[in-house]
């Protein structure tokens, strides 16, 4: 039972990461391609830090 518990938690915070829009925005954005800051925060309409504290996060679960 503890390796399914720690499953739970894995998979919890992996859709915790993508549960914030702008970041699934980031994922479904990178999937056409390789993107750069700059490029995503024009598409994206987003400030480049802000972009970058969302590709950090969703870089930690080896999402980018």
């Amino acid at each position: 039972m503890p390796s399914r518990k720690l499953a739970a938690e894995k998979l919890a915070e992996l859709m915790s990461s993508l549960s914030h829009p702008d970041r699934l925005r980031i994922v479904l954005e990178l999937r056409s391609g390789e993107k750069d800051v700059t490029q995503l925060t024009g598409i994206l309409n987003l400030a480049q830090p802000t972009v970058s504290q969302h590709l950090v996060a969703l870089r930690l679960h080896h999402l980018v």
